[in-house]
């Protein structure tokens, strides 16, 4: 985000499903993914892992969906 600003797109952004969106990021270990929420005007990190198949695991996605629900539940943003 330092290098090309918040408003990203493809192929650094991708929106998942429900008001989750997928940041993409490559180094030299592999390729990590950050679900994240936008709520008012801040972006919240949810879960991170580390990519390992083309489709994204069922078990990652329901993980940010929990956190999501909570943090919009709780109000702890």
């Amino acid at each position: 985000m330092c290098e090309f600003g918040s408003n990203l797109g493809m192929p650094h952004t991708r929106p998942v499903e429900g008001g989750l969106f997928e940041l993409r990021i490559k180094s030299k270990e592999g390729f990590a993914r950050v679900f994240c929420t936008k709520v008012e005007r801040k972006i919240i990190m949810l879960h991170s892992y580390v990519k390992r198949s083309q489709k994204t695991p069922k078990k990652e996605l329901k993980v940010a969906q929990t956190r999501m629900n909570e943090v919009i539940k709780n109000d702890t943003f």
